[in-house]
């Protein structure tokens, strides 16, 4: 059986502003990827965000889970 899974995204700094929210809830396929989650948000630049889940970075290939929380940040540099 195939059912899909939810996830809660927090998206902070130019991402969120180019949506206009800071918090999303999304609906993806049940094996849905980091990727798939990307390509669901409509945000340019892609490449250059970090995906974090409970404090970890995940890579394009990475599987999310249903219920999962999402961070989706820019890198930071500064000095």
């Amino acid at each position: 059986m195939n059912t899909n899974l939810r996830v809660k995204v927090k998206i902070f700094s130019a991402p969120s502003m180019a949506l206009e929210k800071r918090e999303l809830t999304l609906e993806l396929k049940s094996n849905a990827t980091v990727e798939d989650l990307l390509n669901s948000i409509p945000v340019s630049d892609k490449n250059y965000l970090y995906v974090v889940r409970d404090g970890i970075r995940l890579n394009s290939t990475s599987t999310l889970n249903d219920g999962d929380e999402i961070l989706i940040v820019p890198p930071i540099a500064g000095g």
